[in-house]
């Protein structure tokens, strides 16, 4: 066989792209071609990952716990360290918001068993921090679990070189062609050749669409911003907190505290940075509910998440192009459900299938 010629191709070495040729490489021969100088170099390497069972849509909680097992029992011949490690979560509610944070409880608690509502005082006992003023209740949830992003990136690239696959970098793809069975993929550092191309690209997937022909997939990127600041002292062990109306999210993150505003700001496919005015919103928001000064910024980044209009994975072949299957629009749950969904993709690929999932194919193309 051709060192050029593979089984499938997957287009894209982020979570998304790394998880679904792990699997793939089992019983296929699969390349993965990254645009970049190394894996996961924009949002997947840029992630403050969290593994929620109960975030973003049932669809995305569905897929998430389908995963479950892998987090928790990851393959010692990939791995010999925990993927998951004990956070929890508090989703806190400030004034006029106990309405919302009751409609928060009454969504998720059926798929969350151990998500229960907790009192203002109890809020503040978990993050001292937390302004009294301010705080009139919040939930809490010990089963989220922060994720060891570098450790399964890792394990994937692993798992794909063992079965014979290859990971190649500095891939950039000009162009995509059908020719009979097989597609022709011409990067910046050659081509190559396979029967089934998988766009995993991220927020250059709609691109990767246009290449080979498949116009009409609306995906959005959206920036996302992070700032780290001194930390609070004995913060290490303080749950993530994020505001019920979705402003401001904080975590410990090593080597202070992370804060978050949010925000989701469209933007073209690119090597994503903060904005000034996105780290000032971020300091200010965490001002309003926390008290502890934000002296100084020590580290700041962003990066984009995609995402379709109805904020679900866009998965499964495409009718107007043999061979061609999207993996695209995980937003920012890619990380979280990368094995799951990874593994169900391929097997859909490798039997020539629709998803074993609510997400199926015919409701983004026709």
């Amino acid at each position: 066989m051709s060192d050029t010629h593979y089984d499938i191709a997957v287009i894209g070495a982020g979570a998304a792209g790394l998880g679904i040729a792990f699997y793939l490489s089992e019983h296929a021969h699969v390349v993965v071609l990254e645009r970049e100088e190394q894996p996961a170099y924009h949002s997947s390497g840029r992630s403050a990952a969290m593994y929620i069972e109960g975030y973003e849509n049932p669809e995305v909680a569905e897929l998430t716990s389908a995963g479950r097992d892998f987090f928790y029992t990851p393959p010692e011949v990939y791995t010999d360290v925990p993927l998951l490690h004990p956070r929890g979560g508090m989703t806190a509610a400030g004034p006029g918001e106990l309405d919302a944070l009751q409609r928060y409880l009454d969504a998720w608690q059926p798929m969350c068993p151990e998500l229960k509502p907790i009192s203002a005082d109890e809020c503040r006992e978990r993050v001292p921090i937390l302004k009294a003023d301010w705080v009139t209740g919040g939930a809490f949830d010990p089963t989220w679990l922060s994720i060891d992003v570098h450790a399964l990136l890792m394990l994937y690239q692993r798992g794909i070189k063992d079965r014979g696959g290859d990971v190649l970098t500095n891939k950039d793809v000009q162009a995509l062609k059908r020719d009979g069975n097989r597609w022709t993929i011409t990067t910046a550092g050659g081509s190559y050749e396979a029967d089934i191309v998988v766009n995993a690209a991220g927020a250059w997937a709609g691109v990767i669409g246009q290449l080979a022909g498949l116009d009409g997939i609306e995906l959005t990127p959206m920036r996302r911003t992070a700032a780290i600041i001194p930390p609070p002292e004995n913060s290490e062990d303080w749950p993530l907190v994020h505001t019920i109306g979705e402003e401001l999210y904080f975590k410990p993150e090593s080597p202070g505290l992370m804060i978050c505003p949010q925000d989701e700001t469209p933007s073209a496919p690119m090597d994503a940075f903060p904005e000034e005015m996105d780290i000032a919103v971020a300091a200010d928001r965490f001002l309003q509910v926390a008290d502890h000064p934000v002296e100084r910024i020590m580290h700041q980044w962003a990066g984009l998440r995609t995402f379709a209009p109805d904020r679900r994975p866009v998965v499964g072949f495409d009718p107007r192009a043999d061979g061609f299957f999207w993996l695209a629009g995980q937003g920012g749950f890619g990380v979280q459900t990368s094995p799951g969904l990874g593994e169900r993709a391929a097997q859909a690929i490798l039997t020539n299938s629709a998803v074993d999932s609510p997400i199926a194919a015919e409701r983004f193309v026709g």
